[in-house]
């Protein structure tokens, strides 16, 4: 009967597994409780020779968890329990991640028996605990807060590095980093030119890998509700920037999966404060004259003054759409930049800048619409130097086009 019982047992499915314990599993008759878990789940030895090796790490940083609440967070679990093996005789490691990785489990699953009946009853049953473990992990948050996903990478590589046979690594995250090189609180969110500059600001940080290692990145672009709105061409920028960053390793990189998590409830689960990565987008101030601000990401590549194809269209829209209604008498548009490079060149870029703009103003027939070229003289974050080092925030802060209406 106990036979029976077993062979009509299904796949398990995720809802069912965060629910099982690593006590005694459906099916066990015997009269004293076994612990299955440790039974099948054992601790990795010098002597140990994994078939492969399973890494999966979750972003336990702020943006994971629903603001102002946080009783609510991505489903990360959902997400890697979909990644455990479904054979045995591996590495299985499980981690979360804040500004470094928190280990929580390594072990190696059972191999094959001879028995396949036997066999199937050990791989459903070490899902089942691998699960568990992965509940119970994500109940967790890192000490180190804000989100370092680069190197979540370069250590879950290097944590599984002496083992032979191929790696797969999985990071569950929402892709924004806001420390180490990739903070994308400095970044031209939307502006593709900007990828490999930061590939290349990362190059020292950028582990060192080979084909014996694939990386999947999961959920990417999503932070949980509350948080910056991230709109479809930033999460797609977001995706192409971690598929870029991945490749410099020379892993063999899984193109990021942008899908949106669920949530789960996780309350009694407080994270520590952390940064929000603002998407780029127009403000709008309406004291006195009107002035729209645009950051300089939405419209022109790095060091460029022609219009950005694609991405420039929509925004322009947006301008004329928050213009149109004031019947402005007339428009000065103001371009700054950093600090970065000569006062001369800035001076010219800010100044090309500002009459693009003003051309499409004019063909809109805004009427009126004069220019000017401030460079970084009039900068809206300061300082962009702390203790003789660069603010690259306060940077891309000032890197914008001004739109001022007079009605």
């Amino acid at each position: 009967m106990k036979s029976r019982i077993l062979a009509g047992l299904p796949i398990l499915l995720i809802a069912g597994l965060l629910s099982g314990g690593c006590g005694r599993f459906l099916g066990d008759d015997d009269p004293e409780p076994t612990d299955r878990c440790a039974e099948l789940l054992k601790e990795p030895t010098q002597d140990s020779k994994p078939t492969g090796v399973t890494v999966l790490l979750a972003d336990g940083s702020a943006s994971a968890f629903a603001r102002p609440d946080a009783d609510k967070r991505s489903d990360w679990g959902a997400e890697l329990a979909g990644r455990l093996p479904t054979d045995g005789g591996g590495l299985v490691a499980i981690g979360v991640f804040g500004g470094a990785v928190e280990w929580k489990t390594q072990v190696v699953t059972p191999a094959k028996s001879r028995d396949a009946q036997r066999t199937e009853l050990d791989f459903t049953d070490m899902r089942k605990c691998l699960t568990t473990n992965l509940s119970d992990a994500m109940k967790a948050v890192p000490s180190l807060p804000q989100s370092d996903i680069l190197r979540a990478l370069a250590e879950g590589a290097e944590y599984v590095r002496k083992w032979s046979g191929p790696k797969s690594l999985y990071l569950a995250t929402d892709g924004l980093s806001n420390t180490g090189c990739a903070d994308l609180r400095a970044a031209s969110i939307g502006d593709t030119s900007e990828i490999p500059q930061i590939v290349s600001g990362c190059a020292a940080e950028i582990p060192k890998l080979d084909d014996s290692y694939t990386v999947t990145l999961l959920g990417v672009g999503n932070a949980a509700p509350g948080w910056s709105d991230i709109k479809t061409p930033q999460r797609t920028w977001i995706a192409a920037l971690w598929k870029a960053l991945c490749d410099a390793s020379k892993a063999k990189c899984q193109t990021p999966d942008t899908a949106k998590p669920k949530t789960s409830d996780l309350s009694g689960v407080k994270p520590a404060a952390d940064n929000d990565v603002t998407m780029p987008a127009i403000k709008v101030v309406t004291d006195g004259p009107t002035v729209v601000t645009v950051p300089a990401s939405l419209l022109f590549d790095v060091d460029k003054f022609t219009l950005a194809p694609g991405r420039s269209q929509d925004v322009l829209q947006e301008i004329f759409k928050n213009l149109a209604g004031l019947h402005p008498k007339r428009i000065e548009v103001a371009g700054h930049t950093d600090s970065t490079g000569t006062p001369e060149h800035n001076r010219d870029l800010s100044r090309k800048r500002a009459e693009t703009v003003a051309g499409e103003l004019r063909a809109q027939n805004f009427p009126n619409v004069t220019t000017n070229g401030y460079a970084s003289d009039r900068p809206a974050c300061t300082p962009e130097y702390k203790e003789g080092k660069p603010d690259r925030i306060a940077m891309a802060c000032n890197r914008r086009v001004e739109i001022i209406a007079y009605t």
